[in-house]
Order: structure tokens, then C-alpha cells, then sequence
């Protein structure tokens, strides 16, 4: 799955269908970081893409994208908190804080979304099987709910991870998450 920025512009659906499986899960992680409310970010993070989709917004560069995409959700969380007025005063030293955790919490974002494009790569079952170890799931877990064996289920995760481990081997922090 290749993220064409072209025919994101062009509001192609297959492209946006993409966009969303690479940035959803991580954009929610993000705004989950103020909101401290997963359902609550998640709904931010929809309306968010919602609204780019029916915008005339235009992207340079996957680059230009990503910072659109994770200041817009920054800036939609802190306008929900104001809304609701669930904020507190914050003084110099803590806004500082809070734009030096937001600078790391979204260098962690991007690399986060970065590895799941790497898994969106790997064929089918290693990519089935390496989300679902991703979301939690035990290996006999996955084994049941695919209907293979538990050493099936960390062969195919082991391959995952040695072709994970060659696609990230520019950027090994990647592996670290």
C-alpha cells in the first residue's frame, strides 16, 4: 500500500482508504495524549479527516501531510478541552513542558505510523498475524482465531519480524516501539 499524494488531493477514495490505515491508529495515540479519552479522540480524529476530505486542502509531499494532519489534531483537541473548558491555567515553565512532550509525543506518532506502513507491506498473514500480536493478542489467541497452529502462528510472526527488522534496517529505532 503505497500513499499516492496526487490522488489524495484528488480525494480518491482507494488513497484515502490507505491514509486512514496509516495514520488512524497513531493519530488517535496522539490525541489520546491530551484528551486522555480514547473514545473521545478517536471521534476527534474522524471529524478531523472528515473535514479534510471535504476541504480543497493540497499537499506537497507526504511530509507537508503528516504535519497537517498531527497539528490539526492538536489543535482540534486543545479547541475540544477549551470547549468543555477542562483545562487548567498553565504557567511559562509548564507550557514549555507541554510543547516539549508534544515535539517527542509526535516524533513517537510518526515513527509509530512509519512502522505500520512497513506492516501494511508483509503479505497477508504476516501482516494479519503481527496486528493482531500488536493489539495484544496471545499467540494461541491468534492461532484460534485464524484456525492454524500456535507454532504456525510464531513461524509466520518470526519471518514478520526478520522482514520488519531488513525494511527498518535504515532506521532500526523504528523497532524499539
Amino acid at each position: 500500500m503505497v500513499l499516492v499524494i496526487e490522488k489524495i488531493n484528488e480525494r480518491d477514495e482507494k488513497n484515502w482508504e490507505v491514509l486512514f490505515d496509516l495514520y488512524y491508529a497513531p493519530l488517535c495515540c496522539y490525541a489520546t495524549d491530551y484528551l486522555h479519552d480514547f473514545e473521545l479522540a478517536k471521534d476527534i480524529v474522524q471529524e478531523t479527516l472528515l473535514n479534510l476530505w471535504v476541504s480543497d486542502y493540497k499537499f506537497d509531499s507526504q511530509k507537508h501531510l503528516t504535519y497537517y494532519l498531527y497539528k490539526a489534531i492538536y489543535n482540534n483537541s486543545l479547541y475540544h478541552l477549551r470547549k468543555t473548558r477542562k483545562h487548567v491555567e498553565i504557567t511559562d515553565n509548564m507550557n514549555q513542558q507541554l510543547i516539549d512532550d508534544s515535539f517527542s509525543d509526535t516524533v513517537k506518532e510518526e515513527l509509530v505510523r512509519r512502522l505500520y506502513e512497513e506492516i501494511q507491506k508483509l503479505p497477508e498473514r504476516r501482516r494479519q498475524i503481527m496486528l493482531l500480536s500488536i493489539d495484544g493478542k496471545s499467540g494461541k489467541e491468534i492461532a484460534e482465531m485464524l484456525n492454524i497452529s500456535v507454532n504456525t502462528v510464531k513461524a509466520v510472526k518470526a519471518k514478520a519480524m526478520d522482514s520488519l527488522r531488513k525494511a527498518t534496517k535504515d532506521n532500526p529505532i523504528l523497532f524499539f516501539l
